[in-house]
């Protein structure tokens, strides 16, 4: 019975340390970003904002094909250690590259089936402009962060 009593008063003490810690410890996700970090990280989880889905194999494939071994976390966390492991404007052409190749590949897909199935199109143009968007944007950011990479 006192063994019962000893563990449920570490239980408590481990909680309330767990409790405080929600309120005052730092924690890896506060950390601030540059802006194109946010916006692309934000965009690239969002298939309702890039026209197509990045799943964790893609963005590791996208990691690996940039020479950087990502483990496989949150997608969040995935695209963000991606884009903070470029330091250069030649890093991020690179990865700008690879992403807009795999953007490519998913796009044949939407027109693959498009042709397949040729009353689906109407469904399929929708994403495929939008990652066609998505593509100018990531052309956009490289322009606009050159001299501060």
């Amino acid at each position: 019975m006192e063994d019962i009593k000893n563990l449920r008063a570490e239980f408590d003490k481990l909680r309330k340390q767990n409790l405080e810690c929600e309120d005052g410890c730092e924690t890896d996700y506060d950390e601030e970003f540059p802006d194109y970090i946010i916006e692309i990280t934000t965009k690239m989880l969002s298939p309702a904002r890039c026209g197509v889905y990045f799943s964790k194999k893609d963005i590791r494939t996208i990691g690996l094909e940039c020479d950087e071994k990502i483990a496989p976390k949150q997608r969040q966390r995935m695209i963000t250690d991606i884009l903070k492991s470029v330091f250069t404007v030649e890093e991020m052409e690179k990865l700008f590259d690879v992403i807009k190749n795999h953007i490519d590949i998913k796009i044949s897909y939407y027109d693959e089936l498009s042709s397949a199935f040729p009353s689906s199109e109407k469904h399929f143009l929708p994403h495929k402009e939008k990652a066609l968007k998505f593509k100018s944007t990531l052309d956009r950011i490289l322009r606009d962060n050159k001299d501060s990479l």
